[in-house]
């Protein structure tokens, strides 16, 4: 039976960090599906927004499918540095820099409980056109890194029989 590498001890940093993003995921998620469509429909109709506010509602959304990219680039970057025991490069942590704070910035931005919401729609659509420079920027960086550090099919073709064997022999 193939040895399969100690992944879940305490010191792999990079691990740790990946299960932290995919719950993060997760969350998020539910907030772009919030963001896109709205949880509560009868408190956002646009006829009830202020003008400034209706002009940003349709960029918010766009804002919302452009965190989803950005996450799964970091997911599979984070996947492949695990996976290959590679160390990360400048373009991976500027990448994930920028992708972080747009994905702090929209998580705060889609919740309804957090004054941060009210005062992003008080700027209007200068606050969302923002953040998609940002995201779109992070999301660039990070398609080059993984580009870069992907693994061949071959090579993930390989990789699977490994994992299988393991866990169906046990």
């Amino acid at each position: 039976m193939p040895d399969l590498p100690n992944l879940f001890h305490g010191d792999n940093r990079l691990l740790w960090l990946l299960i932290g993003v995919c719950l993060a995921m997760v969350l998020t998620i539910e907030a772009v599906e919030a963001a896109v469509e709205g949880t509560w429909p009868h408190q956002r109709r646009p006829t009830r927004m202020l003008p400034r506010e209706r002009s940003a509602h349709a960029i918010w959304g766009v804002v919302a499918l452009l965190v989803l990219p950005g996450a799964l680039l970091e997911i599979l970057n984070l996947g492949v540095l695990v996976w290959r025991k590679l160390e990360h490069t400048q373009t991976q942590v500027l990448g994930s820099i920028f992708v972080g704070i747009g994905w702090g910035i929209f998580l705060l931005a889609s919740s309804d409980r957090l004054p941060v919401r009210r005062y992003l729609a008080t700027v209007g659509p200068v606050a969302p056109i923002a953040l998609l420079g940002v995201l779109l920027f992070g999301d660039v960086l990070l398609l080059i890194a993984f580009l870069d550090i992907r693994p061949s099919v071959d090579e993930v073709r390989d990789a699977i029989p490994v994992l299988m064997a393991g866990r169906w022999l046990a």
